[in-house]
């Protein structure tokens, strides 16, 4: 078992039905899951990521006829799984093309529009985008279709950096913005209606049966997973002092109207925390154990549970995620069975060159529960 093994199992690429969704950092292919869903459980069990992201692992569990548990702190992150995961229906797919039609044909004159206020707000949009954005919103808010609606508001989320002053979702450097009001709204609407027709091909291969639960929250005491209850764990933790998720969505979380302190303060081994606030490796540890004991509650014994996880420079200083991630898991009754290593500028997960540190490895770990 290696990672670019697994990676030739699947002809199908990596961003195939609803993986495409919307822009994410750190993501794994799907066929990591897809691969240990297949080996380790059967239709009916249930898989549960901690880390959920934007929801990789219960796309696949919806595909392969698994039930579904995603926890994550970062709400863009919730909303975009939600998209993903739930299959939208005939009816539901014709109601988001009638909201986009009348879309192209709203007046402005009969709706209050009220922009948002926060920080910069000018400096990152300018008025003319920032009223098409308005606009689209209060509309989706009207919807009385909370599915279609948590498509809409993806689909909202995705063009958020594309049609602002900001050079790209990796750089923060300001350019102006060349979107008029009608470009913003025809560039929602293409994009809407590219992916109600994945979403069309994702609902006919979805298992119905398949439930698929979505918690915004820390993954430190998810009490809403009964003791026992999970046949097979599969995440990726964040890897501590490369990535600023927060920051990553900055502009996607104000225009949704989501909380940007608390997010970032939920975020755990982000780079904001480790480099601008100088906190030593032990806080992203014992956040870590924390996460990890919890999850390991839920776990039935003989069960596995799959974690990818990155090395970490801390000023100057290396840490071996492979060595903390064992002491974490063997502490808490889990023998590692299989592993696999790579330099991390090899994988496509890094979204920012400067970060592929060559001392830096990124690994994959199979653990099995053998004690409670």
């Amino acid at each position: 078992m290696d990672f670019q093994s697994i990676k030739e199992e699947s002809s199908d690429g990596t961003s195939y039905l609803t993986h495409n969704f919307h822009t994410y950092p750190a993501k794994y292919i799907p066929q990591i899951p897809k691969y240990f869903i297949e080996r380790y459980t059967k239709l009916g069990d249930t898989v549960y990521d901690p880390f959920v992201g934007c929801g990789t692992t219960l796309v696949e569990c919806k595909l392969l006829g698994r039930n579904g548990i995603g926890v994550d702190s970062n709400p863009i992150a919730t909303l975009v799984t939600k998209a993903k995961t739930t299959a939208l229906s005939n009816e539901d797919i014709a109601y988001a093309r009638e909201f986009l039609a009348t879309l192209i044909s709203a007046d402005e004159n009969k709706i209050k529009i009220q922009l948002p206020s926060f920080h910069n707000i000018d400096h990152w949009f300018i008025k003319d985008v920032q009223l098409a954005l308005a606009l689209i919103s209060i509309l989706i808010k009207d919807l009385d279709n909370d599915r279609v609606q948590t498509f809409l508001n993806t689909v909202f989320s995705s063009i958020v950096v594309e049609v602002s002053n900001q050079e790209s979702d990796t750089r923060y450097a300001r350019k102006e913005s060349k979107f008029s009001k009608g470009e913003v709204i025809s560039l929602f609407i293409k994009k809407a209606n590219a992916m109600l027709l994945r979403m069309e091909q994702f609902a006919k291969l979805a298992y119905a049966s398949a439930d698929v639960v979505v918690l915004n929250k820390s993954s430190h005491s998810v009490v809403e997973i009964l003791d026992e209850s999970v046949d097979l764990i599969i995440t990726s933790p964040p890897y501590a002092n490369t990535y600023d998720y927060y920051l990553y969505h900055k502009h996607r979380i104000n225009w949704l109207g989501f909380n940007l302190r608390e997010v970032q303060n939920s975020e755990i081994g982000s780079r904001h925390k480790h480099s601008s606030m100088k906190l030593e490796i032990d806080d992203f540890l014992s956040n870590l154990r924390e996460c990890f004991s919890d999850a390991l509650r839920t776990l039935k014994i003989g069960a596995h549970f799959v974690i990818v996880i990155g090395d970490s420079v801390i000023r100057g200083k290396h840490f071996d995620a492979l060595e903390f991630t064992n002491e974490i898991m063997l502490n808490n009754g889990c023998v590692l069975i299989d592993s696999s290593s790579q330099q991390l500028k090899k994988s496509t997960r890094m979204f920012n060159p400067k970060f592929t540190n060559a001392s830096k490895n990124e690994h994959l770990l199979v653990y099995q529960k053998i004690k409670g």
